[in-house]
């Protein structure tokens, strides 16, 4: 994703955090969702490499 790609989807995410509770929940929440789908990929990515080394 560009830029500004990022800059909007953090725009609009910011219009429904009313209090700092809000912004650090929000933010634990996404910190977690980006780490569960980068293992995930990760994971994907080494199950498919042993896949392929066993079909050789």
């Amino acid at each position: 994703m560009d830029e500004a790609t990022n800059r909007n989807m953090a725009i609009e995410l910011a219009k429904g955090l009313k209090t700092p509770e809000y912004l650090n929940q929000m933010t634990a929440v996404f910190k977690e969702f980006m780490i569960e789908t980068a293992l995930n990929t990760e994971l994907s990515d080494h199950k498919n490499k042993a896949e392929t080394a066993v079909e050789k």
